[in-house]
């Protein structure tokens, strides 16, 4: 059965073993994962997660954290009352990376699924209207696929602003239902009593 496993229920005995066989397109994301993902978990900074399919085999995987961007920058991209005045709660994906030779085939779209279903889990347990990326010009036409829109890109940063507005979960109606039905598939069976309240 496949399924999306914290780095944080891997054993770093196992997890140094498993990181060798890591490849990725991108030097960065492969350094990310292979130097600095354990430690940036342990330490609460970041939380990774890898998709792996049902015979074992790590697909890739994603980074997320706690964000927040503000209310009067993001106006028009996020249906907010314009009364709010403080900054809005989100998940940032720090980091999405499909392993080498596998592009195409469903893996980010597995990924960016389950960012959508823990944005929606921290908006029903503490809050949260958005997801946003840093994307390297080469992926924002993939981020777009998910709704994302573009913002701006900063002066000398190799980097597009991107901010996704997940909604409202009491508007998304059938939405949810399919998110459950993720989540059974992929073995996150604590998320599906919270997307069900």
């Amino acid at each position: 059965m496949p399924s999306l496993v914290a780095l944080s229920d891997i054993p770093r005995s196992k997890f140094d073993r498993l990181k060798q066989k890591f490849s990725c397109k991108n030097p960065d994301l492969e350094k990310y994962i292979k130097q600095f993902a354990y430690s940036h978990q342990k330490e609460g900074l970041f939380q990774t997660y890898f998709y792996v399919d049902d015979n074992d085999n790590f697909l890739g995987y994603i980074s997320v954290a706690v964000a927040t961007i503000e209310r009067t920058k993001f106006a028009d991209e996020l249906d907010i009352s314009y009364s709010m005045k403080y900054s809005i709660p989100a998940i940032k994906i720090t980091r999405l990376c499909v392993f080498n030779g596998l592009c195409n085939k469903g893996v980010g779209t597995i990924l960016m699924t389950f960012a959508n279903i823990l944005a929606l889990v921290q908006q029903k347990k503490i809050g949260c209207r958005a997801l946003i990326v840093d994307s390297k010009p080469e992926a924002v036409e993939f981020y777009k696929r998910f709704n994302f829109v573009e913002i701006n890109k900063e002066e000398n940063s190799d980097t597009i602003f991107m901010v996704n507005d997940i909604g409202r979960a009491d508007v998304l109606g059938k939405a949810v239902d399919k998110m459950i039905t993720f989540c059974k598939i992929f073995g996150q069976d604590d998320l599906v009593e919270i997307l069900r309240k």
